[in-house]
């Protein structure tokens, strides 16, 4: 693994003076740096290449703190991080809120899930209630036409010389 010399970082914060407009900042750090003796040409440094590189350490710390204990995968969802608690905090903390953070997610489903069931066993418990009630006007309307029937035959019955007529 390659790895950033002292001389290297000092140029790349210099450069990083440069761009922000903080020049007698600049001066100062590449005069008592002696920057001037490093042998890095600046023309091959692409501008904004500490913040480049500063946000790709962030994302390998994230990345690293997402993979799994045995630091073979990243477990379920990857969780992104906030920049503090990249800085300020080791990658063992990290997995850590990454765990409690999966965790409370993994409840929040679980409760949703239960709701939902909830919801969707009121919803079975109101459609065999609409479907009683609909048996109860069925059977009314039995009983209706039953009535009508017997108030009909009695109505024949009594009056036999009647005829329908069509």
């Amino acid at each position: 693994m390659a790895s950033l010399t002292s001389n290297e970082l000092n140029f790349l914060v210099f450069r990083y003076l440069q761009e922000s407009g903080f020049l007698h900042s600049a001066f100062t750090l590449g005069f008592e740096a002696g920057l001037h003796k490093n042998p890095i040409d600046g023309n091959q440094v692409p501008p904004g290449a500490l913040v480049s590189f500063v946000q790709k350490g962030l994302q390998y710390l994230e990345l690293e703190a997402n993979l799994s204990d045995d630091c073979t995968d990243v477990e379920g969802d990857f969780s992104l991080l906030q920049p503090v608690d990249l800085l300020t905090k080791d990658v063992a903390e990290l997995r850590q809120m990454i765990k409690e953070r999966k965790e409370k997610l993994e409840k929040e489903k679980e409760r949703e899930r239960e709701e939902k069931e909830k919801e969707r066993e009121k919803e079975r418990e109101r459609e065999r209630e609409r479907e009683r009630e609909r048996e109860r006007e069925r059977e009314r309307e039995r009983e209706r036409e039953r009535k009508e029937k017997m108030s009909f035959f009695k109505a024949w019955k009594i009056f036999p010389s009647l005829e329908l007529n069509n």
